[in-house]
């Protein structure tokens, strides 16, 4: 039967999913009217797993749900979501963030916002497929230890829901509530049945009771249609400026900046060309660690490529860069569309979306750990820093050291999940660091760290000792080098079967003075 009708009285619909089943829509109508629809791997026969669909806004409304391609479709519904065995999957990260099902991709809207980190992010909650955008939503009190909720957003008829920031309006200038939480997102239009036909537009979302709904603006879009795929808005304080600001993709390599007084209206004062770079602009100021402590302002891309400037009102409502672009992250595109929070003070704070492949999962991807940010200035040219917040430590349970002489170095691994560190001298030979599959070769004499077909620099200047961080989880590791100067993520699943962390002189000198820190961890659930 291609038909079901149905009166809704529980909170969640019931999608049955194989990834190797073929895409197919859902049409949910009222009245003859579409209301919504999605997209998903259904198969009613032989599911390999179950999402849900929160069709609580839908409770009291008969609805009819019909397929394309024609299929026989029979839903059932639950008030509840079964969580037996959830995060506990072969192939769930341990010490990552990670929805319980479905799809993730780009943080949005980071914010620490009464007491909480609030985490939402790019979610298809019915399939580990991309699709079907919504907002999802995750609280924490320790940026480490994360708890998901209900969406935030989800599709209507101006698209579905992409990516965009937060923001708490703590000088009461929008006029919405004393201190609303206000999300700025992209409506994707034409990238659903219910959105055929529209152009992507910057719209609004606020709370007024301490982020636990949100409520879409009613004079939506706050910013129209500009030009190609304009999208990801971003938006901040800016002191030197008295006035917020609103940074936003437009195509291309081009992003514009927008300046508001109340929030809610916006006046476009820049355009900003990032080589090499599209998508996601993430805006934020950052006191450099040298003793002047100067503040700067950091205009990142989706891809790590980054500007730092500054804001000078006597010279316009502009970003006016100190030098030209630089990358941050090195290696293929594993680490993405990192954003910075709101909220913190002094304090900059940033996730990204990591690509991490889980096989035959009812997830997708995961997020990167919470760094802290701060910026350096070697030979007159400033640089990005990031490294695990501080909170993490707290996930550590067992932790050894080692000094290593000689040809090499075993030791072996029982659990899942270590943040490892490894210092050497600069003089050291070529040596290889390899551990649950995982080849990391270090060369010295040419300033070389390598894995696969990736390379980086050990440093950018002169350094004392050469210094690796890596955190290893299940899906892969993030690799954090020169104290945090240099960063990548080799992305592979763990071959847990090969469990000795294994150090090798790959000349003929041996090893010298080499230290090496190994912190077990626990998961964060």
């Amino acid at each position: 039967m291609n038909e079901f009708k149905v009166t809704v009285k529980n909170r969640y619909m019931v999608i049955p999913i194989n990834m190797n089943a073929k895409m197919k829509k859902i049409k949910m109508c009222e009245g003859g009217k579409l209301i919504y629809d999605f997209d998903a791997h259904l198969d009613f026969d032989t599911p390999r797993y179950y999402s849900y669909l929160n069709v609580e806004r839908f409770k009291g409304r008969t609805l009819v749900l019909t397929c394309e391609p024609r299929a026989d479709i029979r839903f059932t519904f639950v008030d509840a979501i079964p969580t037996a065995g959830m995060y506990k999957e072969e192939f769930r990260p341990l010490v990552h963030f990670t929805a319980g099902i479905g799809w993730t991709n780009d943080p949005n809207g980071p914010t620490l916002y009464d007491g909480k980190y609030h985490l939402f992010f790019q979610h298809n909650p019915l399939d580990s497929a991309w699709g079907n955008m919504t907002w999802g939503h995750a609280l924490s009190d320790d940026l480490i230890h994360w708890h998901e909720t209900e969406s935030a957003l989800y599709p209507d008829e101006m698209g579905t829901m992409f990516s965009g920031s937060g923001i708490e309006d703590i000088r009461n200038v929008s006029g919405l509530d004393k201190g609303a939480f206000i999300l700025y997102y992209t409506a994707a239009g034409n990238n659903s049945e219910l959105s055929k036909g529209r152009m992507s537009t910057q719209c609004m979302a606020y709370s007024t009771d301490g982020g636990n709904s949100f409520a879409k603006y009613e004079n939506n879009p706050v910013i129209p249609h500009i030009e190609g795929a304009n999208r990801d808005p971003k938006i901040v304080w800016c002191e030197e400026l008295d006035c917020y600001l609103l940074a936003l993709y437009i195509d291309g390599n081009e992003y514009a900046l927008f300046s508001s007084d109340d929030l809610i209206h916006f006046t476009e004062q820049q355009r900003i060309r990032l080589p090499g770079d599209a998508e996601c602009p993430d805006l934020y100021p950052v006191r450099t660690e040298n003793g002047s402590r100067e503040r700067k302002w950091v205009f990142a891309g989706a891809s790590d490529k980054y500007l730092v400037g500054e804001f000078n009102k006597k010279k316009g409502f502009r970003f006016i860069p100190s030098q030209s672009a630089r990358s941050y992250t090195y290696g293929k595109r594993t680490s993405y569309a990192a954003q910075s929070f709101s909220g913190t003070g002094d304090r900059r704070i940033r996730m990204a979306w990591e690509i991490l492949h889980a096989p035959e999962s009812v997830f997708e991807n995961q997020m990167g750990i919470p760094v802290e940010i701060s910026l350096v200035k070697l030979g007159g040219e400033y640089r990005l820093r990031t490294l695990p917040v501080k909170e993490f430590e707290c996930l550590r349970v067992g932790s050894e050291t080692h000094i290593v002489s000689g040809s090499a170095f075993e030791r072996p691994l029982h659990k899942k999940a270590y943040d490892l560190s490894i210092s050497a001298p600069t003089d050291s030979p070529e040596f290889e660091i390899s551990f649950f599959g995982y080849r990391f070769r270090i060369k010295p004499s040419e300033n070389l760290f390598a894995y696969d077909d990736v390379t980086a620099p050990l440093s950018y200047g002169e350094i004392g000792r050469i210094n690796i961080r890596i955190i290893s989880d299940v899906l892969g590791c993030e690799i954090f080098i020169d104290n945090g100067l240099i960063y990548t993520v080799a992305g592979s699943l763990a071959d847990y079967g090969i469990r000795y962390f294994t150090l090798n002189s790959l000349s003929e000198r041996e090893l010298n003075n080499v230290e090496v820190t190994i912190h077990t961890l626990k998961g964060i659930r």
